[in-house]
């Protein structure tokens, strides 16, 4: 999942955090 957006661990928990990715906050990270 993490590979599809070709990104690392902290920065897809930055974008979460951040609201750019729908859905994601709802998940525990």
């Amino acid at each position: 999942y993490m590979r599809q957006f070709g990104v690392s661990r902290i920065t897809f928990r930055e974008m979460a955090s951040a609201g750019l990715i729908p859905g994601v906050k709802k998940a525990s990270w």
